[in-house]
């Protein structure tokens, strides 16, 4: 016989317990649906939802390596097993809790016979995890504690037992539809601003709060940089970037190709998101980012201005105070981030970065490039004509963004290309070109000559100066 500990509770027209369960417990007791019933119906409903990888690779290394591991509650169903439910009763409450019906019926013991059927209608991720490691079955070991871990689990029974066994799986079924389609996971920006363990969701938030650029002055909340809310930015939005593009570029800056080489960590060990790395680790990490940042600022100081500024389309009468600066989109700034790391890792191979004042002179072509939207390589290929205005590309973008980049990078003598290739990347951009009207051949060739001239204007090594 199985007894817990248990607390009664209803819901609608769900009555159900919630009760703790040892891990071992959960792993030899609770089962998957498949494991359980020939009729696939509600198998194949619950398993569609379970991936492997996810179970393997991420919640068992959760679980394994983290000492401040914890789960939520999972739900079970009960469809046999003999469950009762025996109250504690006005003679077991002590003198300090009045008498009530309430308290008389809401704690208990809730009891199973020797051969309990009841499996996971939500968290069945976390119980395939919890079945590998305490089965052995894990590429790693349970952590220590572990057979002492008590899992909240909240148990619906089968109470009525003269309705078919049919009907009480429709019931369930729908207990888990409501379950899986109500549960919301948290959004991209709330993981960046609520994770300590993410390395470059801790640095991204140090950067806002520390780094002279992205903080807010005074005591603001609030960074005037940094969206902290959505992927994209609005031309006449008054900030630099957004949090997620700026995550994504801290991680790209960091990630040297060294580090992708060697590992991040001593004796070769990769950043695992999931588990925090050590203070000293992310205090030096946080140094080095900031560094990176000096020197991008000071190669582009245009990226100091006024963000309403220079992210404009269109012009009117004030063309001379605006600019339209892929560096000033998010779509530019992943680029950006990219094309400055590579710069970086071909000066520095040995570890990525160097001093401040080497750094700046490896970063230095940067600022030969043109970033105007309206010039070339973007002009039509990123930035195109509706006839009456200018617009952000949609048709087509990731081919286009590959290519401006593939031209960004030649420019910059990243990829050295031979007559055939630069042959073949000017076609590519070519056959991108988008305009409501045929582009003249002298404006293709004005263009592409006007790239050329850029790469010869970054030709210069750092060391010129």
């Amino acid at each position: 016989m199985r007894i817990y500990p248990a607390i009664k509770a209803r819901m609608g027209d769900w009555n159900y317990f919630i009760v703790r369960m040892k891990m071992r417990e959960i792993a030899h007791e609770v089962d998957l649906a498949h494991d359980i019933y020939e009729d696939k119906t509600l198998s194949d409903a619950v398993q569609r939802t379970l991936g492997e990888n996810r179970v393997k690779k991420e919640i068992v290394g959760y679980l394994a390596r983290r000492e401040d591991r914890f789960f939520s509650s999972i739900v079970v169903a009960a469809m046999d097993g003999e469950p009762s439910w025996c109250p504690v009763g006005d003679n077991i409450l002590p003198d300090i809790f009045p008498k009530s019906k309430s308290l008389q019926d809401s704690f208990g013991i809730l009891a199973f016979g020797d051969d309990p059927k009841y499996y996971a209608l939500d968290g069945q991720h976390r119980v395939a995890a919890i079945k590998l490691l305490a089965n052995g079955e894990a590429e790693m070991n349970p952590p220590a504690g572990f057979d002492d871990d008590f899992l909240s689990v909240i148990v619906v029974l089968r109470e009525d037992h003269a309705v078919s066994e049919n009907e009480w799986l429709r019931r369930y079924r729908k207990l888990f539809s409501s379950l899986n389609r109500y549960a919301k996971p948290t959004d991209r920006d709330t993981n960046i601003i609520m994770d300590e363990d993410d390395l470059f969701a801790i640095l991204t938030r140090r950067l806002i709060t520390d780094h002279k650029f992205f903080q807010a002055p005074g005591r603001e909340k609030d960074s005037f940089k940094v969206k902290t809310k959505g992927k994209n930015l609005r031309s006449d939005a008054s900030h630099f970037t957004t949090l997620q593009t700026l995550y994504g570029m801290n991680e790209t800056l960091l990630s040297t190709q060294a580090r992708e080489n060697r590992g991040w960590l001593p004796g070769g060990v990769n950043i695992d998101k999931q588990i925090r790395p050590e203070e000293d680790f992310i205090d030096d990490a946080h140094k080095e980012l900031s560094e990176y940042w000096d020197a991008i600022l000071e190669t582009l100081p245009d990226l100091k201005r006024d963000p309403v500024h220079m992210r404009r389309h269109c012009r009117g009468d004030r063309e001379d105070e605006l600019q339209d600066h892929l560096v000033f989109w998010p779509i530019g700034q992943d680029i950006f981030a990219r094309l400055a790391r590579s710069l970086l890792d071909k000066n520095f191979p040995q570890d990525g970065h160097a001093s401040a004042e080497r750094m700046k002179a490896a970063l230095k072509p940067l600022a030969h490039i043109s970033w105007e939207l309206h010039g070339p390589p973007y002009r039509y290929l990123l930035l195109v004509s509706t006839g009456v205005s200018w617009r952000m590309r949609n048709e087509d973008r990731k081919p286009a963004l590959q290519v401006a980049e593939r031209i960004l990078r030649w420019i910059l003598h990243l990829d050295d290309l031979d007559e055939e290739g630069i042959a073949q990347l000017r076609s590519d951009w070519e056959e991108l070109l988008y305009h409501d009207e045929p582009i003249a051949e002298e404006e293709r060739n004005a263009m592409w000559q006007e790239v050329a001239a850029m790469r010869s204007r970054t030709a210069c090594s750092p060391k010129c100066g």
